[in-house]
C-alpha cells in the first residue's frame, strides 16, 4: 500500500488542463468500509492513485479524523446500504467539522427518498452504484485533492463595505409549465422579501436572462424533461459560464439515474423532487442563496489574486521586451519610441487573465519563447529598411500607388515603404483595406489617420496560453508604424477604445519641385 510520502506519476486533465503529477504527493483517502469485500474492491480499483486510510467502524475513522497532521482529500464510505449511510456518525462529523473534505458514498443501489435525504442534509457530495465506474471516481478524487489546498488558502469573506444596499439576489425557475410556475412565484412571494423571483419557459430563455448585465440571478432550478435543451444540459453549461450561481434540479419523475448523473457530474446544489412545496423551497432557496454568497467571495478572491499575479507578470514581460527591443533598436530610434509602443498596447483592454494564462507563462516557458519570436521578427523587418540619405523622401505609395501584400523575406525597402508594409498589414489583420486610411497634406506635414478603428483582440501585454503567427503579425506591423515614422522624421499618436485602435501619423510634407 502506498504511503503519504509515495508519489504518483501520470499525467491528469482537470477541468481542461493536463496536470503533471510527477511531483504530486499521493493523496490521502479515508475509506470507511462495511465488509472486507468493499475494502479489497477499492484498494483494488484505487492503491496504486491513493494513500488509502482503511477504517472498518466510526469510532476508529473519526479518531484519525480528528488526529491526523493533515486532512484527507476525501472520506469514502463503502459497502453499506444506503439506509444506514443516513445515520452514518461518520458523514455527520464530515458535514459539521470538515466540511471542505469531499464525502463520497459507493452503495450497491440507492432509492431517490434515500439520495435526496443525504443530499438534502449534505451528508454526501457524491454518490456512487454498482457497477462502478473507476476513471470517474479517481477524476473526483484527484480534483478534491488538487483544489483542497487551494481552497483552505482562501481569505475569509471581507466585511461587508459601508454605501447602498445590493441589489437583492434572484433565483431564475425554468420550467414548460408556466402556469405552475407562476403559481409558485406568487406564493414565495408573499412568503419573502429577501430575493427576486424569475421565470422562463425553456433553457434557452433562461440563458437569455443570464446574458442580462446586472441582472444578479444567485440560483436557478430547473425542469430536467423540457422541450430543447433538457435541465441537466443547461445547469452543465452554467457550472462552466457562470460557477458562483447554485445550480437545483427538479422533475417530476423517480429518475435516480438522472439525479445521480446530476449530482455527481453536473455538481447541482441539490435535487428536488416534484410537486413543489412554497415552505421547503423557501428554505431551499435561503440555503441555496447563502452558498452562492460564498462561491461569489471565493471566486471573487481567486480572480483578485489572479490579477494581481498577471500585473506582476506584466510588469516583468513589458521589461523584457524593452530590453530586447533596445538592443535591435537602440541605434535606430530613441527609446522614447519603444516605450510610446508599450504604452499604446497597456491602453488596450483584453481578456480577463485567467490560472490558465499564469499556468501557460510560467510552466512552458511561453515568456521567454513571446520575447524571442518576437525579437527575431523585428530584427528581421528592421534588416529590411534600406540605409537612405536623411531625411528620407514619402514615395509614391502615400499617392495611391499602395502595396497591397507584406514584403517577403529577400526584399529591402525605404523607410517609407516599410511604413506602408506596415500599415498594409494592420489594415488586413482588421478586415480593412486601403480605402480605410484617410490622408491629408498642409504645407507643412502630411497626416495619415484610421477613421474605421484597428482590432486588436489580444497584444503583446495581454494574457496568453499560446503563441500564434497572426499575433506576432499584427504586433511588429504596429511597432514597425512608431519605428518607420520615427525614422521619417515624423509622430504617432494614439486613441485606445476598448479594443479599438485608431492612429494618427504626422510625416513631414514631402519636398516641392525643384527642393
Amino acid at each position: 500500500m502506498p504511503t503519504q510520502t509515495d508519489n504518483v506519476s501520470y499525467r491528469y486533465r482537470y477541468q481542461g488542463t493536463t496536470v503533471a503529477m510527477g511531483d504530486f504527493h499521493s493523496p490521502t483517502v479515508l475509506l470507511r468500509y462495511y465488509s472486507e469485500q468493499a475494502k479489497q474492491a477499492f484498494e483494488g480499483f484505487f492503491e496504486r492513485d491513493f494513500s488509502i486510510r482503511a477504517f472498518d467502524s466510526d469510532d476508529s475513522a473519526l479518531h484519525y479524523l480528528d488526529s491526523a497532521e493533515a486532512s484527507p482529500a476525501a472520506v469514502v464510505v463503502t459497502g453499506c446500504p444506503s439506509s444506514v449511510a443516513v445515520h452514518s456518525h461518520l458523514l455527520l462529523a464530515a458535514k459539521q467539522q470538515h466540511s471542505r473534505l469531499l464525502k463520497v458514498l459507493i452503495t450497491e443501489r440507492i432509492a431517490l427518498n434515500e439520495l435526496m435525504a443525504l443530499l438534502d442534509t449534505q451528508m454526501i457530495d457524491r454518490c456512487f452504484d454498482q457497477p462502478l465506474d473507476p476513471n470517474l471516481i479517481r477524476s473526483h478524487l484527484i480534483a478534491a485533492a488538487l483544489t483542497g489546498a487551494e481552497l483552505s488558502r482562501q481569505a475569509q469573506p471581507p466585511l461587508a463595505a459601508s454605501g447602498p444596499p445590493e441589489p437583492r439576489p434572484a433565483v431564475l425557475i425554468v420550467d414548460d409549465e408556466p402556469a405552475a410556475t407562476k403559481y409558485l412565484i406568487r406564493q414565495l412571494e408573499h412568503l419573502q422579501d429577501e430575493f427576486t423571483l424569475l421565470c422562463a419557459d425553456s433553457a434557452e430563455d433562461a440563458l437569455e436572462y443570464l446574458r442580462t448585465p446586472d441582472l444578479p440571478v444567485a440560483v436557478v432550478m430547473t425542469d430536467q424533461r423540457m422541450p430543447g435543451m433538457q435541465g441537466k444540459e443547461l445547469l452543465d453549461e452554467l457550472r462552466q459560464s457562470h460557477p458562483a450561481v447554485v445550480r437545483i434540479l427538479t422533475s417530476a419523475w423517480g429518475e435516480v439515474d438522472v439525479a445521480l448523473n446530476a449530482v455527481n457530474e453536473g455538481r447541482i446544489f441539490r435535487y428536488q423532487k416534484k410537486p413543489w412545496q412554497a415552505q421547503t423551497l423557501l428554505l431551499l432557496f435561503r440555503e441555496a442563496i447563502a452558498r452562492h454568497r460564498q462561491l461569489a467571495s471565493a471566486l471573487n478572491h481567486t480572480r483578485s489574486e489572479t490579477r494581481k499575479r498577471f500585473a506582476e507578470l506584466r510588469l516583468q514581460r513589458r521589461e523584457r521586451l524593452l530590453d530586447q527591443l533596445q538592443s535591435d533598436l537602440d541605434t535606430l530610434v530613441p527609446f522614447r519610441i519603444l516605450n510610446a509602443f508599450l504604452d499604446t498596447l497597456a491602453g488596450i483592454e483584453h481578456v480577463p487573465a485567467a490560472k490558465a494564462h499564469l499556468r501557460a507563462s510560467q510552466d512552458t516557458q511561453l515568456e521567454s519563447e513571446l520575447v524571442r519570436q518576437f525579437g527575431e521578427q523585428v530584427q528581421q523587418q528592421v534588416g529590411r529598411i534600406s540605409q537612405g540619405q536623411a531625411p528620407v523622401p514619402i514615395t509614391t505609395f502615400l499617392d495611391g500607388s499602395h502595396p497591397e501584400q507584406p514584403a517577403t523575406h529577400h526584399q529591402t525597402g525605404t523607410a517609407a515603404e516599410r511604413l506602408g508594409q506596415a500599415l498594409n498589414t494592420l489594415l488586413r489583420t482588421s478586415g480593412l483595406d486601403w480605402n480605410h486610411l484617410e490622408i491629408t497634406e498642409t504645407r507643412l506635414q502630411r497626416n495619415i489617420t484610421t477613421p474605421a478603428p484597428l482590432r486588436i483582440f489580444s497584444h503583446l501585454l495581454a494574457p496568453l496560453t499560446r503563441l500564434s503567427t497572426p499575433l506576432l503579425e499584427q504586433q511588429v506591423a504596429l511597432l514597425m508604424v512608431f519605428v518607420t515614422t520615427s525614422l521619417l522624421g515624423g509622430d504617432v499618436t494614439t486613441s485606445v477604445q476598448g479594443q479599438s485602435l485608431r492612429l494618427n501619423i504626422i510625416l513631414p510634407a514631402p519636398p516641392g519641385p525643384g527642393a
